[in-house]
């Protein structure tokens, strides 16, 4: 019996995971359907791997194909094929492509010292759900990414000649997708284990563009006299971009803008601002330098406990552990110029972010939205680099938009380059695939289950133009506040999730 490493303890794998619940006592994960998943998800939680730095993790699963003797290729831009035989009397069936990705968000919260490229993924049970211990869970889509060694490595399901596909480095551009050699796969039916609400078959999704700016700036020198304060805005939820881009929460980079522009009755300098971390995360975090006057240190303070509050109010039903602080600071050494302060903060006051238009088809579906994701200030280079996000079902409005945004920021003097730009995915409901799993659910549920599209970049769109004859349908196990310190997953969702996925795999003709 192998022994495998979960939250801190030795857990014998296919008996349970034992997970520290608070630090005072154990409790056990354990599920008749799930526990394969499971177990792999602890493996997986263990090796870091984390966009860009997936490598870990991938020599792990080669190294575990070898052990069991299933066919695993790496191509040239670190993406594994693994293959597997169909079972007895499923020789004839559809071939299979069973589709995760390899690498997880790395995202955590400012009081942790969690390390992406060396600690493993500490996690706790909260009733019903799994969290990680203020980072991201990877649940997203390490889940999927667990189902599919599951499926390779028992011999007891029964479906047609299998390929499991794991991608690499999708959450920072699909790089693995846009990778992906016409002809490495043979399969006929592509099964992409990524989306994040149980009980909906997901037919589409959106496409998508980044939009990075350069913003110079211009310095001069700070009176010795004056006195420099940090702000910080903390506490926020962020989320992914797509998902959670209609559920009201706040931008953290836009918020603090709003905040100094609150402070217009103050003559104060600003030295430093940046806020978020990716492009297709809602920015949870952000801090500014300001330097003035000492005479204005009381009504600097008072003005920010009162935004504090208006804040708190404003969000409320979104953010109900919102934080706006003020504390002083050492002097910085530069300031912006007038100029370029002025110019910074009316683009990015200005700036489009959020929601721009919902599907007619498809009920509370946001069909197209922006996120300014990222603000980051370069010292040396003196510049301000953003990275904004734009995503759409349609083609021609998502150009649109990218577009309508790069010249916003061009008419503030900023240098744009457009890349990323990757396609939706389109519906397609009369899918053999689709009708298939939609019986196996309501034959196993007694219920049916939504048909959706959803407002992320699934990879499904890319393969559809490498692989045209691909019929194609997304599902998984309820995951909330991906890409979030926040992440958690259903655990009663992921043995749903299970059941569908071997009944579906056992009827595909």
């Amino acid at each position: 019996m192998r022994v495998l490493f979960f939250d801190g303890f030795d857990v014998t794998k296919t008996i349970l995971i034992a997970v520290l619940s608070k630090g005072y006592f154990m409790q056990t994960l354990q599920s008749k359907h799930a526990s394969e998943i499971w177990s792999y998800f602890a493996d997986i939680c263990a090796i870091p791997h984390p966009s860009k730095h997936d490598e870990k993790l991938r020599q792990w699963i080669i190294n575990w194909a070898q052990e069991k003797n299933i066919e695993c290729v790496k191509d040239e831009v670190g993406n594994l094929i693994l293959k597997k035989p169909a079972s007895a009397g499923f020789e004839n069936k559809s071939a299979i492509i069973l589709q995760a990705h390899l690498d997880m968000v790395p995202q955590k919260n400012s009081n942790t010292e969690h390390d992406f490229l060396v600690d493993p993924i500490q996690t706790h049970i909260d009733g019903e759900w799994l969290h990680a211990n203020d980072t991201t869970l990877g649940a997203d889509n390490g889940i999927g990414m667990a189902s599919c060694l599951a499926v390779l490595a028992d011999n007891t399901l029964q479906h047609g000649p299998l390929e499991v596909l794991l991608t690499t480095d999708e959450e920072t551009g699909m790089v693995g997708a846009f990778g992906l050699k016409s002809g490495a796969l043979q399969g006929s039916i592509l099964i992409n284990t990524d989306s994040e609400q149980e009980g909906e078959l997901y037919v589409g999704c959106a496409g998508g563009i980044n939009v990075n700016v350069n913003m110079h700036y211009e310095k001069m020198e700070v009176e010795p006299t004056d006195s420099a304060y940090e702000i910080t805005l903390t506490g926020l939820k962020g989320g992914h971009s797509g998902c959670d881009i209609n559920l009201g929460r706040a931008n953290a980079v836009k918020v603090l803008v709003s905040v100094l522009n609150n402070l217009a009755a103050i003559p104060f300098h600003l030295s430093t601002l940046q806020g978020g971390s990716l492009r297709n995360a809602i920015p949870r975090e952000a801090s500014t330098i300001i330097v003035c006057d000492k005479q204005y240190q009381n009504s600097l303070e008072t003005l920010i406990a009162t935004l504090n509050q208006q804040l708190v109010s404003e969000f409320k039903n979104a953010e109900d552990t919102l934080s706006l602080q003020i504390k002083s600071t050492l002097l910085p050494t530069s300031i912006l110029t007038n100029s370029s302060q002025k110019n910074l903060l009316d683009c990015l006051f200005s700036c489009p972010n959020g929601i721009v238009s919902m599907d007619d088809n498809f009920s509370n579906v946001v069909q197209s939205s922006s996120n300014l994701g990222v603000l980051e200030q370069n010292k040396t280079n003196l510049r301000f680099e953003l990275q904004v996000l734009v995503r759409s079902q349609v083609e021609d409005e998502k150009q649109k938009i990218a577009e309508q945004i790069s010249q916003h920021f061009q008419a503030h003097l900023g240098k744009v380059r457009k890349d990323g730009n990757y396609p939706g995915w389109k519906p397609n409901v009369e899918s053999k695939i689709y009708k298939i799993m939609e019986a196996q659910y309501i034959k196993l549920f007694d219920n049916k289950p939504k048909t959706m599209v959803i407002h992320a970049g699934l990879e499904c769109g890319l393969f559809s133009e490498k692989y045209p004859h691909l019929d194609m349908i997304s599902f998984g196990p309820t995951i909330k506040f991906p890409h979030s310190p926040d992440e958690k997953v259903h655990i009663d969702s992921v043995d749903k999730y299970w059941k569908l996925l071997i009944a579906t795999l056992k009827s595909i003709d």
